[in-house]
């Protein structure tokens, strides 16, 4: 039976939007590749969402690999709360599924710097949950194993009893093996149907 609902955050209760942030910084053409390709287009982006490193190291990280951009990056660090944007829908769905009695939680590759920025509008869905995990507090980033154990040890949750929805399949892959059920985000609207499909199911 299904009493647990975890989500991902990025690309399914807020909008990812670097890019858009990045043009309305004026960051066009090939500054806007060269800002990119030295930040969130690079795996030292995962290790900003583990937070392993300050943030000022991994702003030098950032800066070293694009000489000549550093105002440039330095101007979307500083601005970097504008890419978290919530979808309308967000709090309406994380309320209904509560009104059915199931608890809701969030797991979520998410930056501690990026948190303490966002926490007050795009992530004020928060309080509605019964619960968070974000990587900043594990020291572990999804697709890793021990991120899922982390949010199951720490809310007492039963695989069998667990739906996860992300809309990174690579991200699926060991909670499937472990007895979650699974969704692969592609929009609300058929994340709400493939949900309801495996409610009626576990009844």
């Amino acid at each position: 039976m299904v009493k647990n609902i975890i989500l991902d955050v990025g690309m399914v209760l807020v909008d990812f939007c670097w890019e858009k942030l990045m043009r309305e910084l004026g960051l066009e053409g090939e500054v806007f590749e060269a800002v990119a390709d030295a930040t969130v287009r690079t795996p030292d982006w995962n290790e900003y969402d583990r937070s392993a490193v300050s943030d000022e190291e991994l702003l030098a990280i950032f800066k070293k690999k694009a000489p000549g951009y550093e105002a440039q990056i330095q101007l979307f660090w500083d601005h970097m709360s504008g890419m978290i944007s919530q979808y309308p829908y967000a709090k309406p769905w994380i309320a209904s599924m509560k009104e059915q009695g199931l608890h809701v939680y969030i797991l979520s590759n998410y930056a501690k710097r990026t948190y303490e920025l966002t926490k007050s509008e795009g992530l004020d869905f928060l309080p509605l949950t019964d619960g968070a995990v974000f990587s900043f507090e594990t020291g572990y980033i999804k697709p890793e194993k021990e991120i899922y154990h982390f949010i199951m040890d720490k809310y007492n949750l039963n695989a069998k009893e667990c739906v996860f929805l992300d809309d990174n399949a690579a991200n699926l892959v060991y909670p499937q093996q472990i007895g979650w059920k699974t969704v692969l985000f592609q929009s609300h609207a058929k994340a709400q149907e493939e949900l309801d499909a495996l409610l009626q199911h576990s009844f």
